[in-house]
């Protein structure tokens, strides 16, 4: 009879492995937003942009001395989509990339993306309690927020987040390396 439990029980940890990693698999690890990866100096992402698919390319200086690249992605049949790459003050390497989606009604179909590229969002709880933190200091309160990452696992590098802010005519989504923000 143990002959026949050890067999079982050992099948049933290897397929319950096989599942978690197959699930694991399926959450893009957060580098950056496309093409542009985190800690990539400005020439560095000026460079790849190309294949992003996008015009109207801006660069310019904040009052802080933050450097900004201000972009315009245009991608046959999705909408037209600002984008801003921020490399802060004293760094040149990139932190932040801003997505602004034009139509709020597109909050759905957006969210599912994420959710499909970096698996499924912090819980509500730890959600809440950021949204509360962050609102306050947004030039316009937004609706809501949904946010991915953080963790320690392979695929969730810690310090890195993308946070879906949904506000009452656009949505803006942030990918973010924290530690490079300092």
């Amino acid at each position: 009879m143990a002959m026949i439990t050890r067999p079982a029980a050992l099948f049933g940890g290897l397929l319950t492995a096989l599942t978690l990693t197959v699930a694991g698999a399926a959450a893009e690890e957060i580098t950056g937003y496309r093409s542009a990866e985190f800690g990539m100096t400005s020439q560095e992402v000026l460079a790849r942009l190309e294949s992003d698919e996008v015009a109207n390319i801006e660069r310019h200086q904040t009052e802080d001395d933050d450097l900004l690249i201000d972009v315009e992605r245009q991608a046959e049949g999705e909408p037209v989509t600002d984008l801003r790459y921020v490399f802060p003050a004293g760094s040149d390497r990139l932190a932040l990339v801003v997505a602004f989606h034009p139509n709020v009604a597109d909050h759905a179909v957006v969210k599912e993306q994420l959710i499909s590229q970096h698996g499924q969002p912090w819980g509500e709880e730890m959600t809440e309690w950021w949204f509360e933190q962050l609102k306050g200091d947004m030039p316009e309160e937004p609706n809501g927020l949904t946010i991915w990452g953080g963790g320690e696992s392979a695929h969730n590098e810690r310090g890195r987040l993308v946070r879906l802010w949904r506000f009452d005519d656009y949505l803006s989504v942030e990918y973010l390396d924290t530690r490079l923000l300092r």
